[in-house]
């Protein structure tokens, strides 16, 4: 993410976004479901559950379906085992920080907008179950489905 990106997006989470709990703006929700996304990256390798920040975004359009889908399963448990060194889920991550502030940037009336919801409300169970083919966290709760990481061949495909 460039710097004036970055800027535009911190100065976002200093007028929006409260301390604790969810932001009373549309828009301030929007950016801190990004800034927890950010966070979790950064400092916890994806391991907390923050798929309700993800699909907050995709339900309210600051994200596209394929950055959804491709970010998804690390929101419920798998954690990320890359080097920050700008791959693809790295890329990913800042993509979405930066076009959730974009997005309210050209959208500002999402500002003035009441948040009526909370990040969380959107959020998917865990999954707890590991693939034993591809030792990543890609089965649901049914042992007769193949993993969505893998699809039970043992080679996640990106």
């Amino acid at each position: 993410m460039n710097s004036i990106n970055s800027e535009r997006f911190e100065k976002m989470w200093e007028d929006l976004v409260p301390a604790i709990g969810n932001a009373s703006s549309l828009a301030g929700e929007m950016i801190r479901a990004a800034g927890r996304l950010r966070h979790d990256f950064y400092n916890n390798g994806m391991g907390n559950n923050t798929s309700g920040a993800l699909n907050f975004l995709r339900e309210k359009g600051a994200i596209d379906k394929e950055l959804h889908e491709y970010v998804l399963p690390y929101t419920t448990g798998r954690l990320y085992e890359g080097r920050y060194e700008n791959d693809l889920f790295h890329v990913a991550i800042d993509r979405i920080v930066e076009i959730t502030s974009r997005f309210i940037a050209f959208n500002p009336q999402l500002i003035t907008i009441e948040n009526t919801e909370d990040m969380f409300d959107y959020s998917e169970d865990d999954l707890d179950e590991t693939c034993q083919e591809c030792s990543g966290y890609g089965y649901d709760d049914y042992g007769d489905e193949d993993c969505y990481m893998c699809d039970g061949t043992g080679f996640v495909s990106q």
